[in-house]
Order: structure tokens, then C-alpha cells, then sequence
């Protein structure tokens, strides 16, 4: 029970710190064609994690400059290092409410990108706020509960194949 009220002030620290009310209109087409700074945060979950690692890998193939954002431990599971851009994180960096403390937020601040990609399947307030620290005009992520507010797109699949969410994952992203 006390974890639910720590997760609703976090939700509520969330929105009203870093969510943005004064949505402009964007025009999607073409976004991920035109963009060349991507910062992809990575999944918590292992099996997540490992289905992808393809779709990070099409977006290297797509000459996109590409920055991860995943826990220091989960480094050696990238392959071909040297072409990705990092920003690691300690699972201590997280505060009581569930989102990243302030030396992990003054380093996100300084980010800029043209596009986020959130690919935790699962609501989670740390991911959801490293989203939205970070400055771009456009966020996509996956559709769960209480994501209207983080993301711009977003990305729903009912299916539990894990690869055949990440391809459709990518299938969504090949529209724009």
C-alpha cells in the first residue's frame, strides 16, 4: 500500500516537473527520416532487453547517431560498443518516489535530441522521467497506463511474443 502512495507522488512529481502542458503541433511525417539524434532508453527487463537489440541496430544501419540510456551493468550487453553514444545510470541513482535523483537529472538536462524512444513495455516513473528531462520534440514509447502525458506517440500491442512486439514496434516506427 505504501508503495502505491509513493508511486502516485512520483507520478504526480512527474507531471508536474518535467511534462510539457503547451504541446505545439508537430507534423510527423517524415520524422524519423530527418532525424539524426536519437536517444533510445533501453528496457529494464532482461527478455525486453535482449528483443531490442534489433531495432538499435536499425537505426545504426540508418546512419542515425544513437545515444542508450541503460543501468552501468547492462554495458557489456551491447554489442559493437564503439558505435553507440552511453549515458549509464547506478540503481542508486533513483529517489524514494521512483525517479532519477538530481546528479542523473542535471545530466539529462544538458541532452538534446530529435527524437525519444522509451522501450519499457511496462510503466515504469524512472524511464518515464529520463523521457521527458530529456529536451525533444518528440517522444514515443509504449502505450500503458498513465503514458498520454510522456509520450506523443505511442505504440500499442496486445500480443505476448516478444519479438513480434519489437518488430511491430518497428514496423510503427518505419511510418514516420
Amino acid at each position: 500500500m505504501f508503495e502505491n502512495v509513493k508511486k502516485k507522488i512520483g507520478r504526480y512529481l512527474l507531471n508536474k516537473k518535467y511534462c510539457k502542458t503547451d504541446q505545439l503541433v508537430i507534423n510527423y511525417n517524415n520524422t524519423l527520416v530527418k532525424s539524426s539524434d536519437i536517444f533510445v532508453i533501453m528496457p529494464r527487463d532482461d527478455q525486453d532487453f535482449y528483443h531490442s537489440l534489433d531495432l538499435i541496430k536499425y537505426l545504426l544501419n540508418q546512419g542515425k547517431r544513437i545515444t542508450l540510456f541503460l543501468p552501468e551493468f547492462k554495458y557489456s550487453l551491447i554489442p559493437e560498443k564503439d558505435k553507440y553514444k552511453f549515458v549509464s545510470y547506478h540503481p542508486q541513482q533513483t529517489t524514494r518516489f521512483f525517479l532519477p535523483d538530481k546528479t542523473l537529472e542535471s545530466l539529462l538536462k544538458i541532452k538534446e535530441f530529435d527524437i525519444v524512444i522509451d522501450l519499457n513495455r511496462n510503466e515504469d516513473l524512472f524511464y518515464s522521467a529520463a523521457a521527458n528531462i530529456v529536451k525533444s520534440k518528440v517522444r514515443i514509447g509504449f502505450s500503458r497506463q498513465f503514458s498520454e502525458s510522456y509520450y506523443n506517440l505511442q505504440y500499442m500491442d496486445k500480443n505476448n511474443q516478444l519479438d513480434t512486439i519489437y518488430n511491430g514496434f518497428l514496423g510503427f516506427l518505419k511510418m514516420f
